[in-house]
């Protein structure tokens, strides 16, 4: 999902983002850069997939960079108003699911030690 998500808004730019006015060439330039990355990350995490359970520094990594993510998204809710219902949505998943799939790795590495 992040990975298309990332190419949808490096291709569309503000396009990608629901009810957002034209935005400037500054805006939209960062908004396409950071969304390459955004595509590596969900490569990243597809990469990661068939090793989750075993490999709890990548998985821990990659869950560090969505709570990092939410917390920055939280600051842009403080700075700059409430945001969208669906970026509020993804606020929720990215401070809740981070620990919550670092605890289900450690809960599978501590069965396969039994």
């Amino acid at each position: 999902m992040a990975t298309g998500a990332g190419l949808h808004s490096a291709l569309a730019g503000r396009g990608s983002l629901p009810g957002v006015p034209a935005s400037d060439a500054v805006m939209e330039s960062e908004l396409r850069y950071y969304a390459a990355f955004y595509a590596w990350f969900g490569l990243q995490v597809l990469r990661l997939a068939p090793r989750a359970d075993t490999d709890a520094r990548a998985l821990r990594g990659l869950a560090g960079v969505v709570f990092t993510g939410g917390v920055a998204r939280a600051g842009a809710w403080r700075a700059a108003g409430r945001p969208h219902g669906l970026q509020r949505g993804l606020l929720a998943i990215e401070l809740a699911a981070p620990p919550l799939v670092i605890a289900w790795q450690a809960r599978l590495a501590g069965r396969g030690r039994t």
